[in-house]
């Protein structure tokens, strides 16, 4: 039973460090594929015309984290032209001391550095660019973060911020546009690509140990429970931002409808 109850809380343990950041890429990369879906051939230039904001912040991401974590980057490239012939739109080469456990650890966050990076970008431009709106929103998280609050008021005050951005169209359209196309561009590269994946799982089995010893120790002081409620106080206050991303790879998913829908509709009239 022992043996059952530390399995699980290993369990929660990774949920709460790793979940929202998972789900984030996993949100974005999914909304990558719909919109190509529907929206076909044309999708590519969308895309690589997004990758134009979108992918330095991408690979700026990685080369943050590479530096953070004591890796030499050996060569990077902001963004290529398409068609080339590594196959992408950019990409940070590194390397690193095999054994050093942080850089080992590092890993992880190289491979999920662009999350944060294109987060950052986001919420830096609702700030410049939609002040109000990004103000309001800050104020109505602050008083759901005061007490108890669920993900379906999480999620209720991400759809106003959206809906808000609007106004801000009225007061200055130019600034507005800006800051959405930056958002819009950056939201469609937060998508970890196979190769980020791949550096990221390198970096598991360290992490799962530190995980795995963490939770013995917290176990045996009987420090588990304020551990866990420690940590999904921290998830519910990060989601409130990490929502915004993924609010915005939901609208290229609705973007991608629509100009499916608008293209049926014209086969039908």
């Amino acid at each position: 039973m022992a043996i059952q109850e530390y399995l699980i809380y290993v369990g929660q343990l990774l949920l709460l460090t790793l979940g929202v950041i998972v789900t984030c890429g996993l949100m974005a990369w999914l909304a990558q594929q719909i919109f190509a879906y529907f929206v076909g051939s044309g999708s590519v230039g969308i895309i690589y015309a997004s990758s134009v904001i979108g992918t330095p912040i991408h690979e700026l991401g990685h080369a943050i984290m590479c530096l953070l974590f004591a890796h030499k980057i050996t060569d990077i490239k902001l963004l290529l032209p398409p068609n080339h012939p590594s196959g992408t739109l950019g990409y940070v080469e590194h390397s690193y001391n095999r054994k050093n456990a942080w850089a080992i650890l590092g890993n992880l966050f190289i491979g999920v550095g662009p999350i944060f990076s294109g987060l950052g970008v986001m919420i830096l431009m609702l700030y410049l660019c939609f002040p109000a709106q990004w103000g309001a929103y800050l104020e109505t998280s602050s008083l759901l973060a005061a007490g108890e609050f669920s993900f379906g008021e999480i999620f209720g005050g991400v759809l106003s911020l959206l809906f808000s951005l609007w106004d801000g169209f009225s007061q200055d359209w130019f600034r507005s546009l800006l800051g959405l196309i930056v958002i819009l561009s950056v939201s469609q590269h937060i998508t970890l690509s196979g190769a980020d994946i791949k550096g990221a799982l390198s970096a598991m089995p360290l992490y799962l140990a530190i995980v795995a010893i963490f939770a013995g120790i917290t176990m045996g002081v009987s420090a588990n429970g304020a551990v866990l409620g420690a940590l999904w106080t921290f998830n519910l206050r990060i989601l409130s931002l990490f929502s915004i991303s993924i609010a915005f790879s939901l609208m290229w998913m609705a973007l991608g409808l629509l100009i499916y829908l608008l293209r049926r509709a014209r086969t039908w009239f």
